[in-house]
């Protein structure tokens, strides 16, 4: 081997030796005599200063050679504290770390804290109205638990007071979703959505705009494909037809002049049903601008009290 042979391999020995000399293993805190409350102390003082990397450093530490102490618990609270102190980004990090506590520790004192922390990570990724709930659910499902699994806990008066602002940005997603649907003519769609709403939601529900909204789609909708093809098929069934090319000419006038008669019955319930829901909501907020923009639907629709009323 040449000169310059040895010279390259002495070279990438002494860089090699270097770089794995510089590596070093993981310690165990025991071996520098670090005890579990020491590493919370320490840890302790990094969360005050805000040094968030530096306070998880020390917690994993007891989270992975010291899971036997007392202080292992007050540690896994202080790991999930450490991502929701540190900032909001960090929630799903903290959502874990809570989770995780609970987990390994279902019955201990502090349940109420991570179970309430947990659920404010939820309510605080909480989208507008406009957006998808999903994690509205999720919040409301845990404050849900909290409530349930411990109620004598000081978290559940406000935990209460959130479940309530749950419900009604559920109840509000889905009167902005009916509204909608009257926005772009589909009225049947409408008319499900903003029952089922004040069905589902009897407490939270914005109901002015609920019941104006609702009015407005049965004032508009005409007799939907579905509800057209169901008398079709009942009226073929009745003549004993298997369809529509069995039909003779006369049998399919009358065919057309009943549907069309069936028509009309039907859009003449969908107005009387709007009117009533103009009404109620007159007669339940008569100060409210909806309550305005009502009365002047029911004096389009006829409604010759309403216009009376105004007269006088």
């Amino acid at each position: 081997m040449n000169r310059t042979a040895l010279l390259t391999t002495a070279l990438m020995a002494a860089l090699l030796g270097g770089t794995f000399g510089c590596r070093s293993a993981k310690k165990d805190p025991r071996e520098n005599l670090l005890t579990a409350p020491m590493l919370l102390a320490q840890a302790d003082g990094f969360l005050q200063r805000g040094k968030w990397e530096d306070a998880r450093r020390a917690l994993r530490q007891i989270e992975e050679y010291l899971p036997s102490t007392p202080e292992y618990p007050a540690a896994k609270l202080k790991l999930a504290d450490s991502f929701f102190f540190q900032s909001s980004t960090h929630y799903p990090e903290a959502i874990v770390e809570y989770q995780s506590f609970l987990n390994y520790f279902p019955r201990h004192e502090r349940r109420d804290y991570a179970l309430y922390r947990l659920a404010l990570c939820h309510y605080a990724a909480i989208e507008s109205a406009e957006r998808d709930q999903a994690e509205t659910r999720r919040a409301l499902d845990a404050f849900q638990n909290l409530i349930r699994e411990t109620p004598g806990s000081p978290y559940v008066v406000d935990a209460r007071a959130k479940v309530t602002q749950c419900w009604r940005r559920l109840a509000e997603h889905e009167l902005v979703v009916g509204i909608h649907y009257v926005s772009v003519y589909h009225f049947a769609g409408a008319e499900r959505r903003l029952k089922e709403l004040m069905e589902t939601y009897p407490d939270h529900v914005d109901r002015e705009r609920a019941y104006y909204f609702l009015g407005e789609a049965l004032r508009r909708k005409q007799l939907t494909l579905e509800s057209a093809e169901q008398f079709q098929k009942g009226w073929l069934a009745r003549k004993e037809k298997d369809d529509l090319s069995s039909l003779s000419r006369e049998e399919f006038q009358d065919l057309r002049k009943e549907m069309d008669a069936f028509r009309k019955e039907e859009e003449t319930k969908y107005r009387a049903e709007a009117r009533s829901f103009f009404e109620r909501l007159v007669e339940s907020y008569p100060a409210s601008e909806w309550a305005g923009r009502a009365r002047d639907r029911l004096i389009e629709m006829g409604q010759s009290n309403v216009k009376e009323e105004l007269d006088s």
